[in-house]
């Protein structure tokens, strides 16, 4: 079986971690019976390499922003020469752009075709105008061009055909997988953490994991948190993604107007969150936005448990193992982080929470039960 996947880019993201995953799973469980290739819209990126050394061919169209119309052009003609060349089985696009681009397939390949929606909903103060336009566009396609339309939260399909028009029928719900092998609790990496970031064993730490961008609700969170460490004095904030530093000015503006200069860390982007979520005690997440939040599932592999907005599948995915805020203001935040704070001094109920997290994930989003989704819905 030829399979041919269409991404934006291989960087390190959720949408481009769960494709390196799918990829892996289906090398491993079929080795040479899938040949796998994977096209970019943009060149290099974190997953690249890693794809590669398993056997997977990696191409990228190397479309920029100046790009002008005339070279798009000849990349959509360089994109459909090399479909009908290579007469791929399937054609599985990644978001919204590459939905966009499968339009100028060959009509023939079109039950091919297979569309993959990574976001809950768009809007005007949280997206990009072009993505909005560009899924409105796809939407109005959607009856048309692909065979079927997998998502992956309840509330995205919801959103897609409720608002952007996406076709009823085509739909596929298909969560993401995680493995135990990648994600784990560890003692030892706990450890090696907070001995490197000086925490004391009487330490609170919420942890962060995520880029800066509006629609993850990061300032909220700081504030809350700010009114927290009012009553605590043993609680700290450990945050990493991309753009969390103080070269940030929004970020350094509430740094230091709100005198948490004290009370969180600002790591920067990690290559490897396992210790992370190993060294801290609570993962927090405040979006407003998410289709299904996969730090959430990576933290409770680890045995860490989460607090979080109702933002995607987020309730889904925690269950009863950790602690939902259904308002996302920072009063909300600042009340439901305290009554967490105060379910983690009952170590009973703590221990309780911590192993039940982990073995919710293994059972219910294994990486295996993902893989086997795609290749049934590819196939039937």
């Amino acid at each position: 079986m030829k399979v041919l996947h269409i991404i934006n880019s291989l960087k390190k993201g959720g949408a481009e971690g769960n494709l390196y995953r799918l990829c892996d799973s289906h090398k491993k469980k079929y080795k040479n019976r899938i040949d796998i290739i994977i096209i970019t819209l943009l060149s290099n990126g974190y997953y690249e390499k890693k794809l590669k050394k398993k056997g997977i061919k990696v191409f990228s169209l190397n479309i920029e922003k100046k790009n002008k119309i005339f070279e798009f052009i000849k990349t959509i003609k360089s994109l459909r020469e090399y479909i009908n060349k290579n007469n791929t089985d399937i054609i599985q696009t990644w978001m919204y752009h590459s939905n966009f681009l499968s339009l100028f397939i060959n009509k023939k390949f079109h039950n091919k075709i297979y569309w993959n929606i990574r976001h809950s909903e768009l809007n005007f103060e949280i997206s990009k105008k072009t993505t909005i336009l560009v899924s409105l566009i796809c939407g109005m396609f959607s009856k048309l061009v692909p065979h079927k339309i997998i998502y992956c939260s309840e509330k995205s399909i919801k959103f897609h055909e409720d608002k952007h028009f996406y076709a009823q029928k085509k739909k596929c719900l298909i969560n993401n997988g995680f493995s135990h092998k990648s994600y784990y609790y560890s003692k030892e990496l706990r450890s090696k953490f907070r001995i490197k970031n000086k925490i004391n064993k009487k330490d609170f730490i919420l942890g962060y994991a995520g880029r800066y961008s509006k629609q993850k609700n990061i300032e909220a969170l700081l504030i809350g948190f700010s009114r927290l460490i009012k009553k605590y004095d043993n609680i700290y904030l450990y945050m990493a993604g991309k753009d969390i530093n103080l070269k940030n000015k929004k970020l350094s503006y509430i740094y230091k107007n709100y005198n948490i200069q004290e009370k969180v860390i600002f790591l920067d982007e990690q290559k490897n969150l396992l210790e992370f979520y190993n060294g801290i005690d609570l993962l927090t997440l405040t979006s407003h936005s998410e289709s299904f939040p996969n730090v959430i599932a990576e933290s409770m592999l680890c045995s860490t448990p989460v607090f979080s907005s109702d933002a995607g599948c987020a309730k889904k995915i925690i269950y009863n193992y950790g602690f939902v805020t259904f308002k996302n203001d920072i009063t909300s935040i600042h009340k439901g982080l305290k009554k967490t704070i105060n379910v983690s001094s009952n170590k009973i109920k703590w221990k309780f929470l911590k192993q039940n997290s982990q073995k919710y994930i293994k059972k219910n989003f294994s990486v295996e039960s993902m893989a086997d989704a795609y290749l049934k819905h590819w196939i039937y």
